[in-house]
């Protein structure tokens, strides 16, 4: 059991340290995510914000929705 309980300890000193560090910098990911907006593609054509505005633009426009997803959150 105290081989066990070493083993969790060890585990759980490497594991949570590196929880802290997955999450980056808040200004580099703030940093990153002004860059993609300033991209140009995104100023090719007008982006809604919510999936309700997009399906009400769709339906009036007889558009089809594209969606974008990006994870800059994560390495």
């Amino acid at each position: 059991m105290l081989r066990c309980t070493r083993w969790i300890a060890a585990l759980l000193l490497v594991v949570i340290p590196s929880l802290s560090l997955a999450q980056g910098d808040q200004t580099a990911l703030e940093r990153r995510w002004k860059s993609k907006q300033a991209a140009s593609f995104l100023k090719q054509v007008r982006w809604e914000r919510t999936l309700d505005l997009a399906k009400t633009r769709a339906r009036r426009d007889n558009l089809p929705i594209v969606a974008y997803f990006t994870r800059s959150y994560a390495p």
